[in-house]
């Protein structure tokens, strides 16, 4: 349910608003004072958004004035969305909406996407509160009770996380690994169904919101059930490792929810806590190349993988660029045709190693350029530096391409398949 006081221009960008308009419509075809006034069967939901009619109206008005768009009439806007345009209006009394033909009077058509361009929360303001966002987390989480729970976890464990989530999960399995000597294993929320779970005894779920049909896919077992969120799994065979985050970054490619628990787990792995340590790996870094090339090509391994997943999910699901992850040694073994017969950058997650300094020795001949990203060291905190480089690097692909990661124009397929929870 909405809250009264949620502002309309968080619900224009994230699609909320004209996800309900558009089912209202289909059941209602028109609002108006009616339904203040007779209709009793209506949610809650549905009166607090015919009383945000209001608020759509005012905020058209601003875009309309803003954008110079040229009118007769202002008691209405038609705001286009897909193949429906909704004519929202004034009407001297109250505020109301209908389905309209696109010859409708002399009103304004208004695209809906570039009306919702206007309230994209801004990259490089994430980007900016970032550092802020970890250190607030970091004062204000129990961290010993967090430590403590991980500290118990002795036995195989999976990680497990979906998207963004997914480098966490990847970033906190290494953590497990290096700090308790244990085996574990990153693996898909689908996996579960496949998985030999005999081998192991605990799972651990990362998710931000810690609500999505994954965390309930790798709860679906007889493991013993941990969580790392941003909010408590209400379930009694749960066992939270809640870290607190009140300034919420409501993003398409969300850092704060990437960077948080992998800090939250940073400070687990460190021998003493450091928080000063891990607020000063946030700090920003520089890029100069041409970003366009048919491809990126990402050299990587096991002792980089937190990097080069974040880089994989990042330009797929942001569409900034087409990612090709190699092996390093797989590489040497005929995975190089593909840089002769295409236009490619390289982006070498570098370790310092005989075969990395070979093979930066040899790719500039084969690549239109090669970014070296520094892995300081075989350890969590040398991932987490250069999972931050990482977040850097895509932060300049996206400004040179004129993308914003907080805001991307996901493909319409998302509607269908986002919150898919049956069989898989």
């Amino acid at each position: 349910m909405s809250s009264n006081k949620e502002k309309i221009q968080s619900l224009i960008l994230d699609n909320t608003y004209i996800n309900w308009l558009d089912n209202f419509m289909k059941e209602y075809n028109s609002i108006d004072n009616t339904y203040f006034l007779y209709n009793n069967k209506l949610r809650d939901i549905d009166i607090s958004f015919i009383n945000k009619l209001k608020d759509l109206f005012i905020e058209l008005n601003k875009y309309v004035v803003k954008n110079n768009v040229e009118y007769d009439n202002i008691f209405g806007y038609i705001l286009k969305y897909s193949d429906k345009n909704y004519y929202i209006y004034y009407n001297g009394e109250g505020f109301g909406c209908n389905l309209v033909s696109d010859t409708y009077q002399n009103i304004p058509f208004i695209d809906y996407n570039s009306f919702r361009k206007i309230y994209r929360r801004n990259m490089n303001e994430n980007f900016k509160k970032l550092d802020r966002r970890v250190y607030e987390t970091l004062i204000s989480t129990d961290l010993e009770k967090i430590n403590y729970e991980l500290s118990k976890i002795n036995d195989p464990t999976l990680v497990s996380g979906i998207g963004g989530s997914s480098v966490v999960s990847e970033f906190t399995a290494k953590v497990l690994t290096k700090k308790n000597h244990i085996i574990t294993h990153n693996t898909e929320p689908r996996d579960f169904k496949y998985l030999d779970l005999s081998l192991y005894k605990n799972v651990l779920s990362c998710s931000y919101s810690g609500n999505n049909y994954g965390v309930e896919l790798s709860f679906l077992n007889d493991l013993k059930h941990y969580l790392l969120a941003s909010k408590k799994s209400k379930k009694e065979d749960v066992i939270n490792l809640t870290y607190k985050n009140d300034d919420i970054e409501k993003s398409f490619i969300s850092l704060a929810a990437t960077v948080i628990p992998c800090a939250v787990m940073l400070n687990y792995y460190l021998p003493v806590y450091n928080q000063h340590l891990i607020i000063d790996y946030l700090d920003s870094y520089k890029f100069d190349f041409d970003v366009n090339c048919d491809a990126y090509e990402i050299f990587t391994g096991i002792d980089s993988s937190v990097a080069s997943k974040y880089l994989e999910s990042t330009m797929i699901e942001s569409g900034i660029g087409i990612p090709i992850i190699h092996d390093k040694y797989s590489y040497c073994h005929g995975r190089s045709t593909t840089s002769i017969n295409n236009n490619n950058v390289a982006i070498y997650l570098d370790t310092h190693k005989e075969l990395d300094k070979l093979l930066l020795r040899e790719l500039p001949k084969y690549y239109k350029d090669i970014v070296v990203i520094n892995v300081s060291s075989n350890s969590p905190l040398g991932e987490y530096d250069a999972l931050i480089q990482s977040m850097y690097l895509t932060k300049y692909i996206a400004e040179q391409k004129n993308v914003d990661l907080s805001g991307v124009d996901y493909s319409p397929i998302v509607k269908k398949l986002y919150k898919y929870n049956k069989d898989l």
